[in-house]
């Protein structure tokens, strides 16, 4: 029944339904890597406990808590070492700098492909739809006007095209939107917990 669908709306069909798997298939990848993760943050308010130990100078208490490969726990994990080091705040602040870009790098990957995909798929559409009209205008043009059923039909299957490349990019750009807010909130967290190390590095330096 499906494929009677595809040829239905045309070559352009199999384009369009290979682009909807790949970008339903990516959606999925990221919305379980990405769920895993707020899912933890929203359990757990790391960076708090962390900073509270850091203030009481319980280093090896606070690298407890980090057991767990988040972005933010790397941060925090790398932020404990410099301290321990003794690195000036702004050496500090250069080096959570690079490993907030790169993680925030892993955390987009693959979703600039997903937006790239839902915006295709009307195209592709349109595309069909375009293809589709030119055939009928061509059967027009030889046979002329005299059924109007088989010319209704084939201005409907013309347009097909559009409404599926529609009906499956929607959906698709919406749970983008739903996944980069994720990264967003994920990455504000990630600020924090530098921002957290910075002000420790900062009160031990006055310290001395």
């Amino acid at each position: 029944m499906i494929i009677d669908f595809i040829q239905k709306g045309g070559i352009v069909m199999y384009p369009l339904f290979f682009v909807a798997v790949l970008a339903f298939y990516l959606l999925i990848y990221k919305a379980i890597e990405l769920g895993r993760l707020a899912l933890h943050y929203k359990k757990h308010q790391i960076i708090f406990q962390v900073r509270d130990l850091l203030k009481e100078n319980k280093i090896s208490e606070a690298k407890q808590l980090l057991k767990y490969d988040g972005p933010t726990e790397k941060i925090l994990a790398k932020g404990i070492h410099y301290l321990q080091e003794k690195y000036s705040e702004d050496a500090i602040k250069d080096r959570l700098e690079m490993i907030y870009e790169e993680e925030t790098h892993q955390l987009e990957k693959r979703l600039p492909l997903i937006l790239v995909l839902g915006e295709i798929m009307p195209m592709l559409g349109l595309l069909g739809t375009v293809s589709g009209m030119i055939n009928v205008f061509r059967a027009i043009s030889a046979y002329g006007t005299s059924d109007a059923a088989a010319l209704a039909s084939g201005i409907s299957e013309a347009l097909l095209t559009t409404e599926v490349g529609l009906v499956l990019a929607i959906p698709t750009l919406f749970f983008y939107t739903v996944l980069n807010s994720q990264v967003e909130n994920i990455t504000k967290l990630m600020r924090h917990a530098g921002f957290a190390i910075v002000t420790i590095s900062r009160v031990i330096n006055k310290q001395k």
